[in-house]
């Protein structure tokens, strides 16, 4: 074998222990690993378009609340008929595919009538072991049973913008928060790839 296939087969190997992929090298790589995105403008102008890559994303995480009501921080219009009634923080530690274990922290503003509180619309940010920050929005569905006291049912969009292997990381998903116990499970795709225009 020639020494220049010898290094070409290295580093394909190296590239494919650390879960990383040719077409987008940081989507899938540890938690822990810091993660590049910055190339120069001639570097980006020669690069081919990254491929899409789908993946199972799961998250567990407990919470603790951190009551407000400073509802001028809502920025979605409320459902027709309902009025912002508060908006709270919960904030805590999760374990999640693709971050590894890091914080999480979500704003929550609850909309309803004067004294019922109806539903709520989420802001979420999960920031990786390494510093990189997944975002995503929620909107409530359904509580199992009694409100306040089973689990909440949302649905989960994930949004681009965040940092480092997620900069342009998109999906779905849903969550089931156990609102007695302060736990949240999270499951659901994320999509990498899509790239600044």
């Amino acid at each position: 074998m020639r020494p220049l296939s010898i290094v070409l087969l290295i580093s394909a190997l190296s590239a494919a222990g650390c879960g990383q992929t040719a077409d987008n090298p940081g989507a899938l790589a540890s938690p822990a690993a810091p993660t590049s995105v910055l190339r120069s403008d001639s570097q980006a102008a020669s690069a081919p378009a990254a491929k899409t890559v789908e993946v199972p994303f799961h998250s567990e995480l407990t919470w603790a609340k951190i009551p407000g009501n400073d509802i001028s921080l809502c920025s979605r219009p409320a459902p027709a008929g309902k009025i912002y009634l508060m908006r709270n923080t919960n904030q805590g530690m999760a374990v999640s595919t693709h971050l590894g274990a890091g914080e999480y922290e979500n704003h929550t503003c609850v909309y309803g009538t004067p004294g019922k509180p109806e539903g709520w619309f989420a802001d979420i940010r999960w920031t990786a072991a390494n510093g990189d920050v997944l975002l995503a929005t929620s909107d409530s569905l359904y509580w199992t049973g009694k409100p306040g006291q089973s689990v909440a049912v949302d649905k989960v969009t994930f949004q681009n913008g965040g940092t480092g292997r997620f900069q342009f990381a998109e999906g779905e998903g849903m969550s089931y928060v156990d609102a007695p116990a302060r736990t949240a499970v999270y499951e659901g795709t994320l999509r990498y790839g899509k790239q600044a225009k």
